[in-house]
């Protein structure tokens, strides 16, 4: 199990302790942007894109590591969509993961039934299935 705690530093400031040694916590300063700049940042959803984004990195690259590939570049992005629901809620109902991956070409037959996993998540993205449509495109390119 996990906890990440919050803190409102003052008005301009929110703090995480995230707890982790890699990321022990994040502090958010929206002191150089207006309140309405504030309001449209969107920081849910970004900081869903990361959590996405971390887990399932985390989890193609040790899928390649298991079977003793070695990953060269790996990039990739998370776009989450919003739209109303049936009382006319906003609501995030897409959550899109495209990964960029860099292999030699021998490694590409592990390549492709890596991929064949991964479109079935990983920890978090298959959890958020439950109450969103997830969708994964990955690509290899030879590095």
């Amino acid at each position: 199990m996990s906890t990440v705690k919050f803190e409102r530093l003052d008005e301009n400031r929110d703090k995480f302790v995230v707890g982790a040694k890699a990321v022990p916590e994040i502090i958010m300063d929206f002191s150089s942007i207006t309140p309405e700049e504030r309001n449209s940042e969107a920081m849910g959803s970004r900081i869903l894109g990361v959590a996405a984004l971390a887990c399932y990195t985390n989890t193609m690259v040790n899928a390649f590591k298991r079977q003793g590939v070695e990953v060269k570049s790996l990039t990739g992005s998370a776009t989450a969509s919003k739209d109303k629901d049936e009382v006319n809620r906003t609501r995030y109902c897409e959550l899109e993961i495209n990964i960029e991956v860099g292999l030699e070409e021998k490694d590409r037959e592990v390549f492709e039934s890596v991929k064949d996993n991964m479109l079935n998540g990983s920890l978090l993205t298959y959890s958020l299935e439950e109450g969103m449509e997830v969708d994964y495109n990955i690509e290899m390119v030879v590095a």
